[in-house]
């Protein structure tokens, strides 16, 4: 059985994705140097569910659920504003950027897509819902005074309002691991909000 390894996702527009890599070199001059895998800009989403491998079969059932799903939302707006680090900053392993704004329609609809996928034999996250987008991972092999020393260099850079992000589609993408280079992700349908 062939199958694809996929997720759920609110893409980003080119100008925050510019707005994200602009954060990450500024962060780069303050930290040890090679401390972060930082993600490139082209590969940052707002996951709202993450599938795993799913057979090829399946496909056009997820995208019709996902379908079922965006045609009940209208479109809505959040905003990208501060840094923090998972699990916190003092033992940093994600980087990330908050996601602010109209985050209720934004918990809800992942619920709401949850449900459907249950429906359809899919059995989504069940941890809480924090939303993020992580812009670097941080390497294995640092001190505690190295980690706390990186957390604290995050902690302090002032992080305003970054850029606004209209969320007007989900998307199905594929995801393909590889060795070297990071994955590369092909999206495989736009399921528009608020849409026939």
């Amino acid at each position: 059985m062939q199958t694809i390894r996929s997720f759920i996702a609110i893409e980003l527009p080119d100008g925050t994705k510019m707005a994200l890599s602009r954060l990450q070199n500024r962060f780069k001059p303050l930290i040890l140097p090679n401390a972060v895998r930082w993600i490139s800009s082209s590969n940052i989403h707002l996951t709202l569910h993450f599938l795993g491998d799913v057979p090829k079969s399946a496909i056009d059932k997820i995208v019709e659920t996902l379908r079922q799903s965006a045609v009940t939302w209208s479109p809505f707006s959040l905003r990208l504003a501060g840094v923090g680090c998972f699990p916190n900053f003092y033992r940093p392993r994600i980087v990330w950027v908050r996601v602010e704004g109209e985050t209720d329609p934004l918990i809800k609809l992942r619920q709401d897509v949850g449900e459907r996928l249950k429906a359809i034999d899919f059995i989504p996250e069940t941890r809480p819902y924090s939303p993020h987008l992580t812009i670097g991972r941080v390497k294995e092999g640092l001190s505690p005074t190295q980690l706390s020393d990186l957390g604290q260099q995050i902690e302090l850079l002032e992080v305003q309002q970054l850029a606004p992000l209209a969320v007007t589609a989900i998307y199905l993408i594929q995801s393909d691991l590889r060795s070297t280079g990071g994955p590369i992700y092909t999206p495989l349908a736009e399921v528009r909000l608020g849409v026939q």
